[in-house]
């Protein structure tokens, strides 16, 4: 005897009545960062981790104000609590030692192939880079030059998701442009992994 599964309960929004602007209005306020769209299971952890259930955007403004109050305390603090990662502030930066290790212990195919869309990626970013612009008007205005230019940013920092894989194309794809757009200061973030990351 099979047991057939349970009806889905998906909202519709018909657009031929008048009522589809308003739903619509209302979906797109509840998907917004703004929006209270919290799983069971995700009420129950923000529970835990705060003692309240949490939307969303009250999670990072929790985070993101005990940061800037607290600093590295803090960042360790939730690293441990959502990541169930004990770090230090010793541990917490990859030392040129473990990156040397990690590249010597990589397949040569692999390297090749990141070379590979590196050459790719800076190619068209180079093509694409913005240009300052210098407009000499007729010499009836003065003599005014007028000028738009652009500056790079003096440090980014790059968060690479985590998770179930490594996703080095995130950082070949935010990387490779900063440091062609002459960014000096590349800060590149990755959650704790169980491989290492």
């Amino acid at each position: 005897m099979s047991s057939s599964p349970a009806p889905l309960n998906i909202p519709t929004i018909d657009c031929t009545r008048q009522s589809a602007e308003s739903l619509i209005a209302e979906l797109r306020r509840k998907l917004s960062p703004r929006g209270d769209i919290v799983s069971a299971a995700g009420r129950q952890r923000t529970i835990e981790l705060f003692g309240e259930p949490l939307s969303p955007q009250q999670v990072v403004e929790r985070i993101c104000g005990d940061v800037a109050r607290q600093g590295l305390p803090a960042v360790l603090d939730y690293t441990a609590r959502l990541d169930g990662k004990t770090l230090t502030a010793e541990t917490l930066r990859v030392t040129p030692a473990e990156l040397a290790e990690a590249h010597a212990n990589a397949e040569p195919a692999y390297l090749e192939t990141l070379r590979r869309i590196v050459a790719n990626v800076r190619e068209f970013q180079t093509a694409i880079l913005t240009q300052d612009v210098v407009v000499r008007p007729a010499r009836s205005s003065g003599g005014i030059e007028l000028r738009q230019r652009y500056l790079p940013l003096r440090r980014v920092g790059i968060c690479i998701p985590g998770g179930a894989a490594a996703y080095p194309s995130t950082l070949l794809m935010t990387a490779v442009p900063a440091r062609l757009a002459g960014v000096r200061e590349i800060a590149v973030v990755v959650p704790p992994t169980p491989f290492g990351g």
